[in-house]
């Protein structure tokens, strides 16, 4: 190889290189935020319910266009707790039913547990 090819091919592999730096480096610093999704599933009335339905319906949106990232989704209420790793659809939250109680302090333990969280509840 002479030295003008060795220099075309030193020039094109950094700027690969760099090009690929700039792009993990964008990635990281604007990187869609995620979170941990914890819905209460104490009793609410069905007309209550549609409305968290509702709620979660724009968030699952937002995670389908890679705006945000829900790494899981919590179910809790004062009887216990169910970890989705997979995100539901909000046709299948909408056909979840409701009962129990509310628990201020499981919801506590359940945002220590976790990093970042959203909570969901009927008001």
């Amino acid at each position: 190889m002479n030295q003008l090819n060795r220099y075309l091919v030193t020039i094109l592999g950094l700027g690969w290189l760099s090009f690929l730096l700039a792009g993990i480096l964008f990635n990281q610093v604007f990187a869609a935020p995620n979170f941990v999704l914890l819905i209460e599933r104490s009793y609410c009335p069905p007309q209550k319910w549609q409305q968290v339905v509702q709620v979660y319906t724009d968030l699952y949106r937002q995670h389908q266009q890679n705006l945000v990232k829900i790494e899981s989704v919590v179910l809790f209420n004062d009887l216990g707790k169910e970890v989705l790793t997979i995100v539901p659809t909000p046709e299948e939250l909408r056909g979840l039913r409701t009962y129990g109680r509310s628990n201020l302090q499981k919801e506590d333990e359940l945002k220590k547990a976790y990093d970042r969280v959203k909570v969901l509840r009927c008001l």
